[in-house]
């Protein structure tokens, strides 16, 4: 087992996600995080990123999203940020997973996939900048 970190920068592009989920993988792989737990954490990661990627920024834009990562003991933590519109994901209340599929709100089900798979999640708003903190038993 390694200690160690990685910062990945993408531009804030469908295009790009494959590329993060490939680079969380080859971490995962180096720092010998067992497949159960890298599964939820690029899975967590992939949905993150795709929200703020399809909903934080114009389509046009050319800023580009930081996802650091480190592992750190029993854990894996995980920061997002992005310097899209302010949005905190975890002022959502959770959907109701009993509801007729007709009368669900949309939206929603991915960060409740997110929180699931994590043993804790933060949110804050800081310097006009997101950061969703994530973090994960990985031993």
């Amino acid at each position: 087992m390694y200690e160690g970190s990685i910062t990945i920068r993408i531009a804030a592009k469908v295009q790009e996600i494959e590329r993060l989920n490939r680079l969380i993988r080859q971490f995962g792989e180096l720092h010998d995080i067992p497949s159960r737990a890298l599964y939820s954490i690029n899975l967590a990661l992939d949905e993150v990123v795709s929200n703020v990627v399809l909903y934080g920024y114009d389509q046009s834009s050319e800023d580009l999203i930081k996802v650091h990562i480190e592992t750190s003991g029993e854990f894996l933590l995980a920061t997002v940020e992005d310097t899209g519109r302010e949005f905190d994901p975890l002022s959502l209340p959770a959907p109701d997973l009993n509801a007729p599929l007709d009368t669900r709100q949309v939206g929603g089900l991915g960060i409740h996939l997110m929180r699931s798979l994590m043993d804790s999640v933060e949110y804050r708003r800081h310097e006009g900048k997101n950061l969703l903190s994530l973090r994960k038993r990985i031993r």
